[in-house]
């Protein structure tokens, strides 16, 4: 009988224990860093399982787990830890504790990955925590403005869309488009034209490599630097995490630090002149109308703003939304956006962009892996193109007088109108109304953009794995131009017998490169790390062009070709350049100690001569982490890194891709068609190859709270790819050649400090600064070179880029006269200038390149409170202000508007800091009188936000929330006429693509905006 009961009792007591650790329960808890401080996001997976989920903003988490399961804490940069549940856990609060070995991970060079510990190179990396600190742009070169020592970021204009001039580390060619560093996504090559194709918050890592050390692997198209951009991929093991992310706001123009004249400043200034006599003043209403006159009384209530009628408050406007998670083996992000940016010209509806990304990694066997990142963004603007005449409304908003009205007024001040009943614009001085021609003579822009990158890899043993990847970018432009029967323009120089003119042109381009990787990697118990990566490649791209235009519509409704009466002009053209690679490159460590890596890459490429084709570039790094050592015992210090590089680097942008042959185009000629010479070969072109040599200190100090960087580079490019230019009777502009060498050097200097770090409160300040200095070393024959419009030469010894002008010596006091100097040094009044083949030209010494550029930021947390403000800067560049010369001058132009300053003129004998007389108006002569320094400090960027605290979400579906208010350009500090960050002068007259130094002059292109914006980021 007590046999029998113990067996029952038995059974019982172990399906208690059965059932007790069968029991499911919630587990939370709190996840901190080695100081205390919250870590959102670490992942929290049930072992085993595909359980798992991961830490709020404040390090607060839940999950359910059984009895006896183990939950697995991870966090990028720090110890993977386990915790054991037992019946009594319900709360476990954890601090995970740095791991070196993974604390930098993120640094991401294209090919590889590398810890920061052990990178010997000059790299920096933007992380997406980062990213959405900066001001919201769409297009993301512009968020690298401030952010890297070193990387000179120059806003083209204020134009939606519109990307940025990014030249790291100095020009490094002297030619159009071959300055600008090389942009990968997720593999793929992409023009820096077609970044406003990428969602910033699609971007988990932005990597910008500026040396020869990590630059030399991309070959040939690493000689200006590189950057990286990584987006965002799912988390293993996770439940799907929803994000919404969405702003909204109000831009403006920048407000201009000098006042126009309005209506009666501007008369009574044509009365001066005319006084003065300025004949050419005796037509303006200040001299044909008296002053109480019922007509001047007239102009004075019917005044306007230019700005006012032109411009508007624009609308910016982004929602994007994405679903992350993973499993075992596989992870995935999927997201969709959309962006909106009206810009500021009323009646324009700016630029638009709608996006949507899929990322993929899954692992199809223990052996193999692949992995698939797929984005497609489809954009629309309308903006109007950026011309210097007078179809641009940012000249004319300055121009036109303020009692020119926008439409012509009857007796009563009424608008006269139409056969149609509409309003007739007012043709104003210019004899054209860029206000009625912003509605009859529509532009549209449509841009597609696939960016797709798959990579397949076998894992041949723990050290061996083989990587093919294939990479596509392919960009469908289209452009529509129309100027409607009966508009501004047709009314102008429109034929009435084919009214109406339409021409649609763009471009199919297609990139793809596919490589084969082979990689060879051993992290020894010993310490000896080696990671050894073979590469073949082929690059294929082609571009194909057309362009149709048509006149005589039958209404202005019909916009399509086939509505036109005749086809006028119908064209087509392609081209194809191909570069075949290879490539082995080695870093090795010793205990994160002794560190050191090499690369060389062979690059063939289709644009040069036979026997020319192939051209080899490499490049050798050291560093040598002495906090490492034993004998280097100083608590304070966590790292205290030296390095230094050398490498060589290849260039073939900025010649033609048939360069090296003899080619003809085609035309026609009364009486049939012709043969015209187009291109005069020269099958002796080679590689331009830049050297650059790096020497780099990194300081990591009281527990990684401060943080320094210092470079010191010299940069020599030679072989410089130019157009020798040829006597006109060759029939055509120049061949291509080799002929030159140019020198850039700098010192960089980072700095970041956490001044107050605590688990409730952190402030952070840190900055950046670039000092840069270059010499033109060579040129073809020694010649000096013009190479623009804008007054720019280069001569062998010199600064690059220096502005080449007669310079200004100022007024005469004695006869208000302008005088200017002499090629020889004297002062003389213009007619009395001695003779010179230069026309006393002389180059002023002042560059359009900054000496100096950087940013700095400050950044406060406060128990969910953030506040967070960034700076940029630039020193030394000299701007030539055409701008200013247009409301400046000095009665050569008294039919158009002034700023207030032209009042200032010389009027008695004695007067100094004045403008000319008019009296001597032929005297005013293009000189450096408009040169000016370009030196400002703009906040670019001013945040203020609130995480709310998980203890208020804990009761709703929210994992996330944080609500901000956004500012951009708000502060400007600068000496400069008008608005000194100057990039495009003129797209029309010197373009995006084919700017070579930005900022050579003003020349009304799409200004500078300011914003606010409020947001919302929230995740469940």
């Amino acid at each position: 009988m007590t046999t029998k009961f113990s067996g029952i009792l038995t059974l019982l007591l172990a399906f208690i224990v059965q059932i007790s650790f069968a029991q499911e329960k919630t587990i939370s808890g709190t996840v901190t860093d080695d100081i205390d401080l919250p870590l959102p996001g670490v992942n929290i997976i049930v072992k085993g399982t595909n359980s798992g989920t991961q830490s709020d903003f404040d390090g607060n988490y839940s999950i359910s787990a059984e009895v006896g399961q183990t939950l697995v804490f991870s966090y990028l940069g720090f110890t993977t830890q386990e915790v054991a549940i037992t019946p009594s856990t319900n709360t476990v609060n954890l601090q995970l504790q740095p791991d070196a070995a993974e604390l930098d991970a993120v640094v991401v060079t294209g090919y590889t990955r590398r810890n920061q510990t052990v990178q010997t190179s000059a790299v920096v990396a933007i992380s997406a925590e980062e990213i959405n600190q900066l001001t919201p742009t769409t297009s993301i070169d512009n968020l690298l403005q401030g952010k890297a020592a070193g990387v000179q970021v120059t806003a083209a204009n204020g134009k939606p869309g519109q990307g940025a001039f990014v030249r790291i580390r100095g020009m490094g060619s002297l030619v159009a488009g071959a300055s600008s560093p090389l942009y990968i996504v997720d593999g793929a090559p992409i023009r820096e034209q077609d970044l406003a194709s990428i969602a910033n918050e699609d971007i988990e890592n932005i990597t910008i490599l500026k040396d020869a050390a990590v630059t030399a692997q991309y070959g040939s198209r690493g000689a200006n630097g590189v950057v990286v951009i990584t987006t965002k991929s799912g988390n293993r093991n996770t439940e799907a995490k929803v994000r919404f992310s969405s702003r909204y706001g109000v831009i403006s123009k920048t407000k201009d630090n000098f006042s126009m004249m309005d209506a009666e400043q501007k008369m009574q200034y044509e009365a001066e002149l005319f006084a003065l006599g300025v004949v050419a003043a005796g037509s303006r209403p200040g001299v044909t109308t008296a002053p109480g006159s019922p007509e001047r009384q007239f102009l004075l209530d019917n005044a306007n703003d230019w700005q006012d009628v032109l411009l508007k408050d624009g609308i910016v406007q982004s929602n994007n939304v994405s679903f992350s998670g993973g499993a075992e083996k596989v992870d995935y992000f999927f997201s969709v956006g959309h962006d909106r940016n009206t810009g500021i010209i009323d009646n324009i509806n700016g630029f638009e962009r709608l996006n949507t990304r899929l990322n993929l990694n899954f692992d199809a066997k223990e052996w193999l892996s692949v992995s698939a990142n797929v984005g497609y963004s489809r954009s629309l603007s309308d903006e109007p193109r950026d011309r210097n005449n007078v179809q641009n409304p940012f000249r004319a908003m300055y121009i036109y007088n303020a009692y020119e009205p926008e439409f012509q007024l009857d007796e009563n001040g009424n608008p006269e109108l139409d056969a149609n009943g509409d309003p007739i614009y007012n043709p104003t001085h210019q004899g054209f109304s860029i206000r009625g021609a912003l509605l009859s003579e529509p532009e549209n822009t449509i841009t597609n953009v696939t960016l797709a990158s798959v990579n397949t890899t076998v894992k041949f043993t723990d050290n061996f794995t083989y990587t093919f990847g294939t990479a596509i970018n392919h960009v469908n432009y289209r452009r529509e131009s129309y100027s409607k029967p009966g508009g501004i323009l047709q009314n102008l120089i429109g034929d009435p017998d084919f009214p109406g003119l339409k021409t649609d042109n763009g471009a199919q381009r297609l990139d793809m490169t596919l490589s084969n990787r082979l990689n060879y990697s051993l992290n020894s118990e010993s310490g000896h790390n080696l990671n050894v990566l073979g590469l073949f490649e082929y690059n294929f791209n082609e571009n194909n062009f057309y362009r149709v235009t048509s006149r005589g519509f039958p209404s202005a409704l019909l916009t399509t070709q086939i509505n036109a009466a005749e086809v006028t002009i119908g064209s087509t053209n392609r081209n194809r350049l191909t570069l075949l690679s290879y490539g082995l490159f080695a870093d090795y460590n010793f205990r994160e100690k002794y560190l050191a890596s090499a690369s060389i890459r062979t690059d063939g490429s289709s644009n040069f001569g036979k026997g020319k084709e192939f051209g080899t570039f490499y490049s050798a790094s050291v560093g040598w982490n002495i906090a490492k050592e034993d004998f280097f015992a100083v608590d304070a210090v966590n790292d205290f890194k030296i390095r230094a590089s050398y490498g060589t680097v290849g260039n073939r942008n900025g010649i033609g891709r048939y360069a090296p042959q003899d080619l003809v185009a085609f035309g026609a000629y009364p009486g049939g068609s012709a043969t015209i010479p187009a291109n005069v070969g020269n099958p002796e072109l080679q590689w331009e190859t830049t050297e650059t040599s790096n020497i780099g200190v990194e300081l990591n100090m009281f527990n990684n709270r401060l943080r320094t960087v210092v470079d010191y580079f010299k940069r020599n490019t030679t072989d410089l790819l130019f157009t020798i230019p040829t006597a006109d009777e060759s029939g055509v502009g120049g061949i291509g050649g080799n002929l030159g060498e140019i020198e850039n050097t700098g010192f960089e200097v980072s700095l970041q400090g956490d001044i107050i770090r605590k688990p409730s409160f952190t402030w952070t300040m840190g900055g950046n600064a670039g000092f840069m200095d270059n010499k033109i070393i060579e040129l073809p024959d020694g010649e000096d070179i013009i190479p623009n419009a804008f007054n720019i030469l280069y001569r062998e010894g010199e600064a690059l880029n220096q502005h080449y002008l007669l310079q200004y010596a100022g007024v005469d006091p004695n006869t208000g006269a302008p005088l200017y100097f002499g090629e020889d040094g004297g002062t003389y009044r213009f007619d009395d200038l001695p003779e010179s083949e230069s026309d006393n030209r002389v180059l002023t010494g002042k560059s359009s390149i900054p000496e100096v550029e950087g940013g700095f930021f400050t950044n406060f947390s406060y128990k969910g409170i953030g506040l967070r403000a960034d700076f940029i800067f630039k020193a030394g560049n000299y701007i030539n202000n055409f701008n200013r010369a247009a409301i400046e001058t000095d009665g050569v132009s008294p039919n158009g508007n002034h700023h207030v300053g032209a009042f200032n003129y010389w009027q008695q004998p004695g007067d100094t800091n004045v403008l000319p007389s008019p009296i001597y108006r032929t005297e005013v002569q293009a000189s450096d009188r408009f040169l000016e320094k370009g030196d400002f400090i703009r906040m670019r960027n001013i945040v203020l936000s609130y995480n709310f605290p998980s203890a208020l979400l804990e009761r709703s579906p929210l994992n996330s929330l944080r609500v901000y208010v956004q500012g951009q350009n708000l502060l400007t500090f600068t000496e400069f006429f008008g608005d000194p960050e100057v990039g495009i002068s003129s797209g029309e007259t010197i373009d995006f693509v084919n700017t070579v130094a930005p900022g050579e002059a003003t020349l009304f292109s799409y200004p500078q905006t300011k914003s606010f914006q409020v947001g919302i980021d929230v995740s469940f």
